[in-house]
């Protein structure tokens, strides 16, 4: 009996040392990625966040079909994801350029015939198409995507933004849930105007 309870022990110092080197290595990365890309690192929106947007989102698409929603720089997935699984009648389009958020995220979606995640610059897409986007940059990337992005983008396109906002261009909603970290805005581009 003593000798399992060894063996258990072991499996689980075990799987606690391999648990600990991912973690380490995936740190590494994410640390590395935002030192040096050129583009904003990997980070997932805030739970709450992604869970008002993603429920804004449904609600959205929920009676209409054959659109196309777009995530410019879709990191892990966790926002095409869900929505493709709930949606199959809408194409999903995620851009990812960091090596592992990219391949990790082509292989969570493998089975999914909607959405496909492109390792691409987002603005060499065309983006005409586009019904709803997401994104989640950092204010820099943010001026150059309103100045380079928005132009070219349907009329009556919604966008869901993380936390920055598009300099010079008013939301049609903002959701907060107490902090700065804890905001995203809502534009409709058919009812934004220029400040």
């Amino acid at each position: 009996m003593s000798l399992w309870i060894i063996y258990i022990a072991l499996l689980l110092a075990a799987v606690g040392t391999l648990i600990v080197i991912i973690l380490g290595i995936i740190g590494t990365y994410l640390i590395i990625v935002g030192r040096f890309m050129r583009y904003s690192p990997p980070v997932p929106s805030s739970g709450k966040v992604k869970n008002k947007m993603l429920q804004d989102a449904a609600e959205y698409l929920s009676n209409k079909s054959g659109l196309e929603i777009v995530d410019l720089g879709s990191g892990w997935g966790t926002l095409l994801l869900p929505l493709a699984r709930q949606f199959p009648h809408h194409r999903f389009v995620g851009y990812e350029l960091s090596f592992l958020p990219y391949y990790v995220s082509k292989f969570r979606t493998r089975h999914l015939t909607n959405l496909q995640i492109v390792r691409q610059d987002f603005y060499e897409a065309n983006l005409a198409s586009a019904d709803l986007l997401f994104c989640f940059l950092l204010p820099d990337e943010m001026r150059k995507c309103g100045d380079n992005l928005l132009p070219s983008l349907k009329s009556e396109a919604l966008i869901y933004v993380n936390r920055f906002v598009f300099p010079n261009i008013k939301p049609d909603r903002t959701v907060s849930f107490g902090s700065e970290y804890e905001t995203f805005y809502v534009y409709r581009l058919d009812r934004t105007g220029h400040e």
